[in-house]
């Protein structure tokens, strides 16, 4: 499938009512400014040719990256929120997740995809709070585009930690 295919996919499949303006370039550029690095290319396309959120794989939508009146994706007002959320320690977070690695979606019952900035495609990451001692955890899905073609597939578990059915690297405790 081609990434204007997958593009396609991903905007069909997406709830009407999930449609939010997509996200104007001011607003991408804001993200990346904070963050650090540039975002990854198929991201920075779904938000600003989808939607500014509430895309996503199987019921898990992708924060949006400034505040909407109208819609609400997740736990946090918007993408910059969560990333800063991420990167305090808390006691619901042993440890910050690097700069650089931001989270997108909530997939539910404390687990979250991670998407790393710092790498062109965007290594995906996962954060569970059930599994994996409240860490940052590798996953072998190597860029955005390769997870939402996986899910699109059917090929994303939602039943367990996606850490544990997408790699064998154990995170560190």
């Amino acid at each position: 499938m081609t990434e204007d295919e997958l593009i396609a996919v991903i905007r069909k499949q997406t709830p009407a009512h999930n449609l939010a303006p997509v996200a104007a370039p001011t607003v991408i550029a804001t993200v990346e400014a904070e963050v650090g690095h540039p975002m990854p290319s198929f991201l920075r396309r779904l938000y600003a040719e989808v939607s500014n959120g509430g895309f996503g794989i199987d019921g898990w939508e992708c924060a949006s990256l400034s505040p909407l009146p109208d819609h609400y994706f997740c736990d946090a007002e918007d993408i910059l929120k969560l990333y800063r959320g991420f990167a305090t320690p808390t006691q619901d977070l042993d440890e910050g997740v690097p700069p650089g690695v931001v989270p997108i979606m909530d997939r539910g019952c404390t687990m979250w995809t991670l998407v790393d900035f710092r790498t062109p495609d965007g290594r995906i990451w996962v954060w569970d709070g059930n599994e994996c001692c409240r860490k940052l955890c590798p996953t072998t899905i190597a860029s955005v585009r390769e997870y939402f073609a996986e899910g699109i597939a059917g090929r994303l578990d939602g039943s367990g930690p996606l850490r544990s059915q997408l790699t064998r690297e154990p995170c560190e405790h």
